[in-house]
């Protein structure tokens, strides 16, 4: 509590191996500890920490730990009573900081699946998304956020020979039949409520390598991504996924094998790819002679809709492919997942099964 969490945490930055987790209620801290924190996500310590909505330190070290420890990969939860300033510290009802300690040190740890290879990083992935709840107990509401309160995924990086830069894999808790998989250019925000719907419906979501040397995905080195994976059981027909820059990239794929997808879905698209022969909007006809169903999510004020999916959509039907098109009034190219993603991951769900 208070400058003890900053001495618990002092301690654990230098033994980050020999620490099961830390509850931290309203923590100090110091620069070592900010300038350490990595060490403790690389040894997936699970972080707890609760706090008043108005102690003057919570902006100075709690905010800024969780904001680094995500960065990181790593575990972090906070309990946030409002209108509670330093103290008085822990809850009148300890028994959620007692369950998170339990669960913490009674965890097993999950092993590694057989397609990451030996080569690989296993880090976490979890929404940041804020509930709001009443704790009578406490006479007051308490913001909750972070992976003791909501589902959290392992997330590994992995190499492949002949393929530069590294691969992202979060892996669903229980992979659907046929283990299903998106394949994006781009990485998976925080806040992408669409996959962690597909997580939870057993999707494998996958973030191809993007070479350091080029300006984009490379062909052959995402078919080597797409033959490892298939030969670890995933599934002949990934979908196809990206937001803005990255939407186009999927395209390219996904052009150069149309035999290979189940489905597209864009956000907010531009229909650019850096490395395509041909670009997107002028090479449309294979996806649709394969039958492949494409959809869209745009913000009406998004300025890449008009000059990329409304030219697709056109293109598209004209062509007798199947292209669905939601259109968010008044939303700009920021933030681009939907605001309701049920549609969304219906018909990726259906397209993919």
């Amino acid at each position: 509590m208070s400058r003890g969490g900053e001495f618990a945490y002092t301690w654990a930055v230098r033994n980050p191996d020999k620490v099961s987790c830390i509850y931290a209620d309203n923590p100090g801290g110091n620069w070592e500890v900010m300038s350490k924190l990595a060490g403790l996500a690389t040894n997936d310590v699970p972080l707890l920490h609760v706090c008043g909505s108005i102690d003057p330190i919570l902006g100075r070290f709690t905010l800024p730990i969780e904001n680094i420890y995500h960065q990181f990969g790593g575990r972090i939860s906070v309990m946030i009573k409002e209108g509670r300033g330093h103290h008085p510290h822990s809850l009148r009802d300890p028994t959620p900081i007692a369950d998170f300690i339990e669960k913490s040190v009674m965890e097993k740890k999950s092993v590694p699946p057989d397609f990451v290879g030996e080569k690989f990083t296993k880090t976490s992935y979890y929404s940041v998304a804020s509930r709001y709840e009443n704790f009578p107990s406490e006479q007051t509401y308490i913001t909750l956020r972070g992976p003791f309160f909501t589902e959290c995924y392992d997330r590994y990086q992995i190499d492949l020979a002949n393929v530069e830069g590294a691969s992202t894999i979060i892996t669903p808790k229980t992979p659907a039949p046929g283990n299903p998989w998106v394949f994006r250019a781009d990485f998976v925000d925080r806040d992408d409520a669409v996959d962690q719907a597909l997580l939870a419906k057993g999707f494998y979501i996958v973030t191809g390598a993007v070479p350091y040397n080029f300006d984009g995905p490379v062909v052959t080195q995402w078919n080597l991504i797409y033959k490892h994976l298939t030969a670890h059981g995933f599934s002949t027909k990934p979908v196809l996924a990206g937001a803005g820059g990255a939407a186009g990239e999927a395209y390219a794929w996904a052009i150069e094998n149309p035999d290979k997808v189940s489905c597209i879905y864009a956000e907010n698209p531009s229909m650019h790819s850096n490395l395509a022969k041909t670009q997107p909007l002028e090479n449309l006809q294979p996806l649709a002679k394969a039958g492949i169903p494409i959809f869209h999510v745009c913000g009406s004020n998004d300025p890449l809709f008009e000059k990329n999916t409304r030219i697709a959509e056109e293109q598209y039907q004209k062509l007798g492919g199947k292209m669905k098109v939601i259109v968010e009034p008044g939303k700009g190219h920021y933030p681009p997942t939907p605001t309701d993603p049920k549609a969304a991951v219906d018909f990726i769900a259906a397209a993919a099964h």
